[in-house]
């Protein structure tokens, strides 16, 4: 995706002009084009179990959402995962038919 080329590109010339390279693909977000679209960013819960995280579990229906309800697009979610200690982001993912543009 170009979220990540346009990441990379820069983490390359900060690398050629002498600068640190490094770039956490962790808070690169991905999207599938598909209808409805899925996209997400961080890690998921799978993840967050293996690796003994504690975590905290969000959700939101698109069909609250006013602008889903104004396109008559109603179908998808929100999930946010949160460190169940600090509230940290720790991923994100979203189904809807504007999901591409709202991981950004």
């Amino acid at each position: 995706l170009a979220h990540k080329a346009e990441d990379e590109g820069i983490i390359c010339v900060e690398g050629i002009a002498g600068g640190a390279v490094h770039i956490d693909y962790n808070c690169v977000p991905s999207v599938v084009y598909t209808h409805p679209e899925v996209a997400w960013v961080g890690k998921n819960e799978e993840q967050l179990k293996a690796e003994g995280v504690e975590y905290n579990v969000g959700t939101f229906p698109m069909l609250a959402n006013s602008r889903a309800k104004c396109n008559q697009d109603t179908d998808g979610m929100v999930k946010i995962l949160g460190d169940k200690k600090t509230d940290r982001l720790l991923g994100a993912h979203i189904v809807a038919s504007c999901a591409g543009e709202l991981i950004n």
